[in-house]
């Protein structure tokens, strides 16, 4: 065979080898010390194996920081709204401004806002605090009498989209979370002045009827009451409001609830 019909057999060996691909099994342990398989598919030539050893050794590198931890941080604000912020958003907007003015009134940044030990209210104070989400949250009450029962709240929300179901419109599970919530800030306004004592209520039912989309974003009114009281078992009732131009209120949803008290804390 001539010299040139080898070089030409080599040029076309050569050829076939980059254009072919190859099948690896690859098997490397992450940090968990859990051994993980992948196939993959790579050139086949010479720089094969370097290949495969690169991809070992990162790998095995271990991470200086966790996927979940980096995502934590990117949604957990570390420097939460004060509770002179969130009241002073909605001093900016005028309907809700008018029931802030009103005289007598205690106003709040709602108790939930603020996590417990346990990792407890962390739905309200964490997951769902965001400017996206829920922004700002205050309650307000009366002035409280000596010896009388809190039996009436309202609290405002600013709603953002991250809470859409479909597009513009709050999603109906949070609609009835946000009901379930404000309806619990009755019982913890009772608890803050004394009158109730320091005991968890948990919801036996929330029965819900929804009247117009709550549209997002926008800031809301919920409206609850404390309407029969027996024994352990507390009857309230919530609505969501906005206010019309004309000033009229506008009810977009509403609920009829039962809690009760437990026997003791958790």
């Amino acid at each position: 065979m001539s010299s040139a019909m080898t070089a030409a057999l080599r040029l076309r060996q050569t050829a076939v080898n980059i254009g072919r691909m190859q099948t690896i099994r690859r098997s490397c342990r992450n940090n968990n010390n859990t051994i993980t398989k992948t196939w993959s598919f790579i050139p086949a030539n010479k720089n094969t194996k370097n290949w495969i050893r690169a991809q070992h050794t990162a790998a095995m590198r271990p991470q200086t920081e966790s996927t979940a931890t980096m995502t934590s941080k990117k949604c957990f604000s570390t420097t939460p709204k004060t509770e002179q912020m969130e009241i002073d958003h909605f001093r900016s907007i005028p309907w809700v401004a008018k029931h802030l003015s009103q005289p007598h009134v205690i106003i709040n940044q709602s108790d939930t806002r603020r996590p417990k030990p346990g990792h407890g209210d962390t739905l309200i104070s964490q997951t769902l605090n965001s400017q996206d989400a829920i922004s700002a949250y205050i309650t307000i009450v009366q002035q409280p009498v000596e010896q009388e029962l809190i039996t009436e709240i309202l609290s405002f929300l600013t709603l953002g989209q991250q809470l859409n179901g479909w597009p513009g419109v709050c999603h109906g599970g949070i609609v009835m979370t946000i009901l379930d919530e404000v309806q619990g800030q009755l019982f913890a306004q009772n608890k803050r002045q004394k009158k109730m004592k320091d005991i968890p209520l948990m919801t036996a039912y929330l029965n819900t009827k929804f009247s117009k989309p709550v549209r997002t974003p926008c800031s809301i009114m919920v409206r609850a009451r404390i309407t029969k009281v027996e024994g352990r078992k507390h009857w309230t009732e919530a609505a969501i409001l906005l206010e019309d131009e004309q000033g009229k209120e506008v009810e977009l949803a509403r609920c009829d609830s039962l809690f009760v008290m437990l026997r003791s804390n958790l």
